[in-house]
């Protein structure tokens, strides 16, 4: 296989170029289609940075949720831990104030 970029010549199993390490193959990420260029799946006719910037975009929302539910779950093991030394006081107002929020 030859290098578009160097034109050197690279083994057919080879991903990389062996001299400047130029993408030799592209998996398209939604089919798993291997071609010799990027942009867009020559099977599928996905764009590759669309798709890429999706799925960033859809882990970010994700992990923004995870630590939200996770931000709430500790409040609330913490107004918990509380209740001994508040009477009780300090969870009642938690409450009421999410009540608030929602």
């Amino acid at each position: 296989m030859r290098c578009p970029k160097c034109e050197q010549e690279s083994p057919e199993a080879a991903q990389f170029c062996l001299k400047c390490h130029h993408p030799l193959s592209f998996v398209c990420p939604a089919c798993r289609h291997v071609q010799d260029h990027g942009g867009q799946c020559d099977q599928c006719g996905v764009d590759f940075m669309k798709y890429a910037s999706y799925m960033i975009f859809q882990n970010k929302t994700q992990v923004q949720k995870e630590r939200e539910r996770m931000k709430n779950r500790n409040s609330m093991v913490k107004q918990l831990v509380l209740l001994p030394i508040t009477g009780g006081w300090s969870l009642l107002k938690y409450l009421l104030k999410k009540g608030q929020e929602h």
